[in-house]
């Protein structure tokens, strides 16, 4: 009897508690805004990683030409062949490393690369480098973090604000049917 009363009680404070309007309470506003911070640390984030690649590119001895995007890259051996455009399927060989050596991919180890220009998930550096080559021709980049992997990395082999370095060789390009 005892065991009955008390399920009762226990369905009627269960009953009473839904039937109560909760209580929202506001959150406060902020107190400052803090984006001109943000974007002051990411500045000086990208300002010390650009002096960081053009060391790295001294060091051996590259000439990188720099794009409006950030990406650095020279060409090894340009041709007049067209350019691989959006779309297009590309194949590649070479190294593809963080700038203190992890390996990304190797030919070697890893076999042809095949990716679809800016339709495929590879970082978006490579994707703007592909698309300054022709079939044939090679090219070695340093790729800043924020065209590669990021703030964040990748999670694996790439820590956080990690430059790519890229040694590349398109050994052919399949045009997209336009």
């Amino acid at each position: 009897m005892g065991r009955i009363k008390y399920c009762r009680v226990l369905l009627l404070l269960m009953i009473s508690a839904c039937n109560r309007n909760p209580k929202i309470v506001p959150l406060p506003a902020p107190k400052q805004d803090y984006s001109q911070e943000i974007i002051s640390v990411n500045k000086e984030i990208v300002r010390r990683e650009q002096a960081d690649i053009k060391l790295l590119s001294k060091r051996y001895n590259w000439d990188l030409v720099q794009t409006e995007s950030g990406l650095y890259y020279q060409i090894l051996n340009p041709n007049q062949l067209p350019k691989a455009q959006k779309g297009d399927i590309v194949q590649l060989k070479g190294n593809i490393s963080t700038a203190d050596g992890n390996i990304i991919y190797n030919t070697r180890r890893d076999g042809i690369k095949e990716m679809r220009v800016l339709g495929s998930e590879d970082i978006v550096g490579l994707h703007e480098l592909v698309q300054l080559m022709s079939e044939g021709e090679q090219a070695r980049a340093i790729i800043p973090s924020f065209l590669a992997y990021g703030i964040s990395g990748d999670g694996m082999d790439v820590a956080a604000l990690s430059s790519v370095i890229c040694e590349i060789e398109i050994i052919k390009i399949v045009k997209q049917n336009s």
